[in-house]
């Protein structure tokens, strides 16, 4: 007898990431922090959020839109590499000439600048470093975006900053609104015989693309608030309350400065500070009552992210602190080859538990159900 073919287990096992969502900001820091000025180091570290994002990316159309912030991100690169080529004000630096380009004043309107001049092999090379280390965060951030349960981060904003999270669900849901809008847009002009050849054949999808996602994201937030999102309770709060919402901020701003200046006692003030802001805010948002429908579950998986996302984020915060494993690169005064140290590339692996976690899930999930469907063959 023939063996059923299990097709939908694979739509199903991919559909999300299964990961706790408090879990995946862990692993926005962890990423953040691991971004340094080694063109390696953040080379291994654009791999792992490729990777990240391609096994654990949600079943929604932000989860599918990790491809955007890889283009973007080279976009960005080339428009940084030729900027940091360019001498401004006649300044160039480094010893290797590749060639010279005419100097062009800027009109006063935009600063009356000089540039061109010298172009050096370092110039171009630090332009590109630099490029390569937005085109990391972005790409880390992008990961983020498509992994992480937005809905889910945003039920877990405190009492007390309800307003942000109205703020954040406008914001939240604008960018999966247009992505839809954007679509559907599409799809109405390819049915009316419309062709997309180039870009200039999308200039007229912008306007009726940004109104429609907007307006989504409006009607999503009136409807939040018309049952009852962030409604305050009939107490008021007191003068005291009032006091410490303005005097903690301040002595903590107070203490940010002293710090500045060698005193120690400033740190003393920025605890202070932050602890009577935090208990302010923590009273003020007692008197908003919140209801809980959906309740995420803890996991064993999600306490070895959180390891290893901590663990990640301490041996990077240690190796800046002592300025160690090779994170700083500059290619003055001549262009040498990054350093690479094993030990910070297999902590940087880190990174890539997440992914790891979800294939091998998928696996385990597969080979059960192909055991489950080899016993149905044999019985019929």
């Amino acid at each position: 007898m023939s063996t059923l073919q299990p097709q939908a287990i694979s739509r199903s096992a991919s559909a999300g990431s299964n990961f706790h969502s408090a879990v995946w900001l862990l692993w926005l820091l962890a990423g953040i922090a691991a971004i340094s000025y080694n063109p390696l180091l953040n080379a291994l570290v654009m791999v792992q959020a490729v990777l990240v994002a391609v096994a654990c990316h949600t079943d929604s159309p932000v989860g599918h839109a990790f491809g955007l912030f890889l283009r973007l991100g080279l976009l960005l690169v080339v428009i940084r590499t030729v900027l940091g080529g360019i001498p401004v004000g006649g300044i160039s630096y480094g010893g290797t000439l590749l060639f010279t380009l005419p100097q062009l004043k800027l009109p006063v309107w935009l600063g009356g600048l000089h540039l061109g001049g010298q172009v050096t092999l370092e110039m171009v090379l630090g332009g590109l470093m630099g490029g390569l280390r937005l085109w990391t965060l972005i790409l880390v951030f992008g990961a983020f975006n498509a992994v992480a349960d937005h809905y889910g981060l945003l039920r877990r904003t405190p009492r007390m900053l309800f307003h942000a999270g109205l703020a954040a669900t406008i914001a939240l849901t604008f960018v999966p609104q247009v992505i839809l809008q954007l679509q559907a847009i599409r799809d109405a002009q390819r049915l009316r015989g419309h062709q997309f050849r180039s870009w200039r054949d999308g200039l007229p999808l912008i306007v009726p693309l940004l109104a429609g996602g907007l307006e989504r994201s409006i009607q999503l937030a009136e409807a939040m608030d018309s049952r009852g999102y962030g409604r305050i309770g009939r107490h008021r709060p007191s003068h005291w309350l009032e006091a410490l919402l303005i005097g903690g901020p301040t002595i903590l701003a107070l203490g940010l400065y002293m710090s500045l200046t060698a005193d120690r006692r400033g740190w003393l003030a920025v605890i202070g500070g932050g602890l009577l802001a935090a208990g302010a805010l923590h009273w003020l948002g007692a008197g908003t009552p919140r209801s809980r429908y959906i309740r995420e579950r803890w996991q064993r998986r999600d306490t070895i992210v959180a390891l290893a996302s901590l663990l990640l984020l301490c041996g990077m915060t240690a190796l800046r602190y002592f300025r160690a494993g090779g994170l700083l690169y500059t290619t003055l005064p001549r262009v040498t080859l990054p350093v690479f140290e094993p030990t910070v590339g297999a902590l940087l692996l880190l990174l890539s538990v997440p992914a790891l976690l979800q294939l091998w899930g998928r696996k385990e999930t597969h080979g059960r159900h192909n055991v489950q469907y080899s016993t149905v063959g044999d019985r019929t």
